[in-house]
């Protein structure tokens, strides 16, 4: 997609990616990476491997090589990621194209539109499935607020949804150090089935854009539609915390099969919302410096 060619994707080109915000950086400290500052105001993460390193450049502003050649001698880099921003793609001889880390698909919503305007746009079987459920009571919580409790109680329904799906999640270590530092830029949205937790959802903020972190349901969650109602509560509450933009944070990319294989089923979800798609450009690996 050309980002000029729709304003939703050209706004968000414009806003600092999440992978560059200072919450990020710490999360990533918390797990043994050191950041190297880079200009225009981006980072580089850095792990030492003895006397080596491996490293990964995701979403700059902008990647220079030039400024980048002096860091990798420095640093004696033996694999550096490039993950380009999706207006800033590299040139075709740059590298060898491999597996990102970061998603290399996603799609947004435009939040900036008005609430009727949004849920008109969802296709049939999404609206229907937010038709109001007195079974279902939800909670939303700011990080911040979050009880020991609540959070033991995020862990397990995470533990038990990912040996369920078989799909891989994020560390738990990393998750605990996402709660820590996006304390005050974020909540964590919980829908309850006859007064038991059955479904959750985590969202971040960075730059008006909220971004559906991760998320997980229990099968009476899933059979009360659980995680659509909680995708509408975020939603709403993102609105409200400004953000003009929803990034839905990785979907299916055919352009790794292999990789995303296990996506395709909240993939499927997420288009029920009518998102607009976008890809990234490749992810590049250089080799030693």
């Amino acid at each position: 997609m050309n980002p000029d060619d729709n304003d939703l994707a050209t706004r968000f080109c414009l806003r600092g990616d999440l992978h560059q915000s200072p919450m990020h950086a710490r999360v990533l400290t918390d797990l043994g990476w050191t950041k190297i500052p880079l200009s225009p105001g981006s980072q580089l993460y850095l792990r030492r491997l003895g006397p080596f390193s491996v490293a990964k450049l995701q979403r700059p502003n902008k990647i220079d090589l030039d400024q980048l050649q002096p860091i990798r001698k420095q640093y004696r880099i033996l694999t550096l990621y490039l993950e380009p921003k999706l207006n800033d793609p590299l040139p075709p001889k740059v590298g060898w194209r491999v597996e990102p880390f970061a998603h290399s698909k996603t799609s947004l919503l435009d939040l900036a539109l008005p609430e009727k305007t949004l849920l008109a746009s969802f296709n049939q079987n999404t609206r229907r499935n937010l038709r109001p459920n007195p079974d279902l009571t939800f909670t939303t919580t700011a990080l911040s607020a979050l009880t020991t409790t609540q959070i033991d109680g995020f862990f397990a329904l995470q533990h038990s949804w990912h040996h369920t799906k078989k799909v891989a999640s994020y560390p738990e270590k990393m998750l605990r150090a996402v709660f820590r530092h996006y304390a005050t830029y974020g909540h964590l949205h919980v829908a309850y089935y006859q007064n038991t937790a059955c479904a959750h959802l985590l969202s971040l903020y960075h730059n008006r854009v909220a971004t559906y972190y991760i998320a997980a349901a229990n099968e009476a969650g899933y059979a009360q539609a659980a995680p659509t109602h909680l995708t509408w509560e975020m939603i709403k509450t993102a609105k409200k915390a400004g953000c003009d933009i929803l990034d839905f944070g990785g979907i299916y990319d055919e352009g790794y099969p292999k990789m995303y294989k296990g996506w395709q089923g909240f993939t499927k979800f997420k288009a029920g919302f009518r998102p607009t798609v976008i890809t990234y450009p490749e992810t590049r690996l250089l080799l030693f410096w």
